[in-house]
């Protein structure tokens, strides 16, 4: 860094970072907006569920409740062909049980049982059972497997934005305490446009934490390069990942085996509330997981759907190193280290949304006036330095090279077709 903003470099590679940092913003800020909104929704659901929806979250514990086979018998009932998501049991008996079937549009559908004789409370739709909506939200739906590429896409470039920032940021002349807080006194260019670098400093650390820990929840980075990593590495999980999605006759067939399934988390004294889900290919065992858990009390149960006989049983300190840093990732992201972590989330995704806002409003006031344009581009030869980043970016993160591939060929178009302009890498 300190090459690149060094103070001869820094004037002649100033524009050509300001220009990127605008190139990305417009190709980011979409995503920011709508990754902020659906997280903070998702942060605060099970909230929202237990205050506006008391009659079918709450019952009335009794000593003998009725087993877990007949409480998911009587869900699926309600809904009778559609393959069900997963099964949440939770550890408080005031609670009711939660089986969740996969809708029509792919979002879960909740059906609530009293464990005291397996009655069903009720159901909601996939637009009222806000943790669900949320969460897929957050994942792209409803534009399906190109709404999650199109966010990890985001994603990648929100990394080139922040870096961008940093550096048009980056202290030059000011000493390095006072460079953190907004000057309000040089009218209202200056001070947007240090409200908006000042905030954006503050949080960097925390901001590249949330993308580089999201990737993995991706369907492409994460589900087609993150494996190949741990394969190489010898890094995959003991414990597996299930998906859900079996149908209905296929929990029922396995229903007999789940009451000595949640005997045995109870037992083992799993925190939270039991994740259970099984898998729609022939021979998958029963999964059953912990969620809204504190950090470090993480549990993974593997079970045969027919003996009910435990073929694996792990702990968070089973994992090696990447699968338990995703698994960190994962509690950070969710609020599950408590209340701090859960309005530090929300502050966070408030910081986006102000971020997005005010560099706006700083671009308007420092635009030409009458125009909607770009920072102008310079003939800059590109660094070395920035150059071998920009390819480890792009080896590291496959659809952000592909991006940069696809730039590259547009320069080139432009500059054949229209001799005069400079193109989009300047």
């Amino acid at each position: 860094m300190d090459e690149l903003v060094s103070e001869g470099s820094s004037r002649r590679l100033y524009p050509m970072f300001w220009r990127w940092h605008f190139f990305a913003a417009v190709l980011v800020i979409p995503f920011v907006l709508w990754q902020s909104v659906s997280g903070t929704l998702y942060l605060w659901s099970e909230w929202w569920m237990d205050v506006h929806y008391p009659e079918l979250r709450f019952v009335v514990p009794t000593e003998t409740p009725t087993t877990y086979a007949a409480q998911v018998a009587a869900a699926l009932t309600a809904m009778p062909s559609a393959p069900v998501q997963e099964i949440l049991v939770p550890t408080d008996r005031s609670r009711s049980t939660t089986v969740l079937l996969i809708g029509d549009n792919d979002l879960p559908v909740p059906i609530f049982v009293d464990p005291n004789g397996a009655r069903v409370l009720g159901q909601l739709s996939s637009a009222e059972w806000l943790p669900g909506l949320s969460r897929g939200l957050h994942r792209g739906w409803p534009f399906g497997e190109p709404g999650n590429w199109l966010l990890e896409l985001g994603n990648c470039w929100a990394i080139v934005m922040l870096f961008t920032g940093l550096y048009l940021w980056w202290p030059r002349g000011r000493p390095f305490p006072e460079v953190l807080w907004p000057r309000l006194h040089l009218g209202p260019r200056i001070m947007l446009r240090e409200l908006h670098s000042c905030v954006a400093v503050w949080f960097s650390v925390v901001f590249l934490f949330f993308m580089v820990s999201a990737m993995p929840w991706t369907h492409f980075w994460g589900g087609v390069i993150l494996p190949q990593v741990q394969n190489a590495l010898d890094q995959n999980s003991p414990a597996g990942f299930a998906v859900g999605g079996a149908s209905s006759e296929r929990i029922l067939e396995s229903l007999p085996t789940l009451d000595a399934i949640v005997q045995r988390a109870r037992e083992e004294n799993m925190a939270g509330t039991f994740d259970i889900k099984l898998d729609p290919w022939p021979g998958a065992p029963w999964w059953t997981t912990n969620v809204h858990n504190p950090p470090g009390t993480d549990r993974y149960l593997i079970s045969d759907t027919e003996s009910g006989e435990i073929l694996g049983s792990y702990t968070g300190a089973s994992l090696p190193l990447i699968p338990a840093v995703v698994a960190f990732g994962i509690h950070l992201h969710q609020g599950d280290f408590g209340p701090v972590n859960l309005w530090f989330n929300t502050a966070l995704a408030a910081a986006l949304i102000w971020l997005s806002a005010t560099g706006v409003l700083s671009w308007w006031l420092r635009r030409p006036k009458g125009h909607l344009a770009a920072p102008p581009a310079r003939k800059i030869p590109w660094p070395q330095t920035l150059i071998g980043t920009a390819a480890i970016m792009g080896i590291a993160l496959p659809l952000f090279g592909l991006s940069i591939l696809v730039l590259i060929v547009l320069d080139q178009f432009i500059r054949r077709f229209h001799p005069k302009s400079r193109g989009v890498l300047s």
